[in-house]
């Protein structure tokens, strides 16, 4: 049985099976193409995160503040808990940041509506995804909306928030993204 072995190994090494490549002369060498890696034409630089929506949602009205600095504007009202009907008092603040806007609102001492208002163009819908990643959202490739309408799509239990909304530009340009919405319970929408 070893001298089988032995033998078939000498016969692969006397064959050409070596680790070592062929020798290419110079001058073919520089003729052939340098071809890129089957997958380095689909590698797409991740959108950068432009505003960290999940790092305020439920956070309180002195977290909010500390991370995007006093509100430029304020609103109060009324807001009514689903499915109870029950009304409960809420503060809206309005922020002016560095890559948008944002609004954040506060019912019960915490964030939980907050639509951010990005500078940056997406396109309307078919940057949805892009737009939800650049408001810091981990949102898979090809994710589908559950529900949609002309002018917004809606997707559900992302990073654990009851809903997502990707709305149009409906006051600027249409063919837009207006602004991402996050809902971070069934009880605020």
């Amino acid at each position: 049985m070893k001298r089988t072995l032995y033998i078939l190994a000498i016969f692969a090494v006397l064959s050409g099976c070596s680790d070592q490549a062929p020798e290419t002369p110079p001058a073919e060498q520089a003729a052939a193409p340098v071809e890129a890696p089957a997958d380095a034409s689909e590698e797409k630089p991740e959108p950068t995160v432009l505003f960290d929506i999940l790092g305020i949602a439920n956070k309180s009205e002195a977290d909010v503040e500390a991370a995007l600095g006093k509100p430029t504007e304020t609103e109060t009202g009324n807001w009514t808990l689903l499915p109870s009907e029950e009304k409960t008092p809420y503060v809206l603040h309005f922020y002016e940041i560095e890559s948008g806007k944002v609004e954040a609102l506060f019912i019960e001492g915490k964030a939980v509506r907050i639509e951010f208002y990005p500078k940056s163009t997406f396109k309307y819908p078919d940057d949805a995804i892009k737009a939800m990643r650049a408001a810091g959202l981990s949102v898979e490739d090809g994710a589908e909306p559950e529900s949609e309408a002309p002018h917004f799509l809606d997707f559900g239990g992302i990073d654990g928030m009851y809903a997502v909304r990707v709305v149009k530009d409906l006051e600027g340009n249409p063919e837009n993204i207006g602004y991402v919405k996050i809902v971070t319970e069934e009880r605020y929408k």
